[in-house]
């Protein structure tokens, strides 16, 4: 798939049926952030969809991921949000968690904010922290990431991993920490290490993971993030850390616990996404 196939042409055709509105910015939202997507108007020739209604798109079966795009306005800017990805560990292929992404892509978005909720291993993090992603280990995989089609457009020097862009753009990592400064939100920054899931890390897997100069780990972004990089958009992505890793952590880590600490941090997370919005549009 990507943003020629007949596919996204589809499903992109269902979309302009209910609106001409051409977001700038796409913004991913990971488990229990997703109230971002109540903040976008939708009534100046906006949209909103369930995913599941749309043509092709893989359905999210993950609680926490409610299978939501929403085409309006945000602080003035017109964005594209997802609320509720999919994940390979759904049984989904790379090439399918990602179609979302693409759609985007083929709806004028050039600009792309990450979301995710991370376990930590810092031990200077504190579930609650919001984390800005310096740089990721991609365990998630990226083969079968990019189409013939992509792959065949890129340059002959770059077309092994297209590298179009350089993953968590320097200019737009730049905005996010200044909005930080100004609003007062701590803001601590590290390396994230997707992993494919379900099941959280062994307390091996963490021990390895800090070797390696990881400070968080999830389940999601990384391909993401390389697949939107590689395609031109400048990306960052921003992590909800809502537990400590495996080893770490005094009790049995939970999805509920990873949501109900997310929703406590979900305010400081938007506020700081609002800002990046209104900063990148102004």
């Amino acid at each position: 798939m990507n943003p020629m196939d007949p596919q996204i042409l589809e499903c992109v055709t269902a979309i302009r049926a209910q609106t001409a509105l051409a977001p700038r910015i796409g913004i991913v939202l990971g488990s229990g952030l997703g109230g971002v997507a109540d903040r976008i108007a939708t009534g100046d020739g906006g949209a909103a969809f369930e995913t599941a209604r749309l043509p092709h798109w893989p359905r999210s079966t993950v609680k926490g991921h409610a299978g939501k795009f929403v085409v309006g306005r945000w602080q003035g800017i017109p964005v594209a949000v997802l609320r509720g990805r999919t994940h390979v560990y759904e049984g989904y292929a790379l090439g399918t968690v990602t179609f979302g992404h693409r759609v985007m892509i083929a709806l004028g978005v050039d600009t792309l904010l990450v979301t995710n909720a991370v376990g930590t291993f810092n031990k200077q993090f504190a579930p609650g922290d919001l984390m800005l992603v310096r740089d990721h280990i991609n365990g998630i995989g990226r083969a079968g990431l990019f189409t013939r089609d992509e792959l065949a457009a890129a340059p002959a020097v770059t077309r092994g991993a297209i590298g179009r862009r350089r993953p968590y753009a320097p200019e737009l990592l730049a905005v996010v920490r200044e909005v930080a400064r100004e609003r007062g939100i701590r803001l601590r920054e590290g390396i994230l290490m997707a992993g494919t899931g379900p099941a959280y890390e062994t307390a091996a897997e963490i021990a390895m993971a800090r070797r390696m100069g990881a400070d968080a780990a999830c389940m999601s972004s990384a391909h993401e993030v390389d697949l939107a990089a590689a395609l031109g958009l400048a990306t960052a992505a921003v992590s909800c850390i809502t537990n400590y890793g495996t080893g770490l952590s005094p009790t049995t880590l939970t999805h509920h616990e990873v949501e109900e600490v997310a929703g406590a941090a979900a305010g400081r997370l938007e506020e700081l996404l609002a800002g990046t919005v209104a900063r990148l549009g102004a």
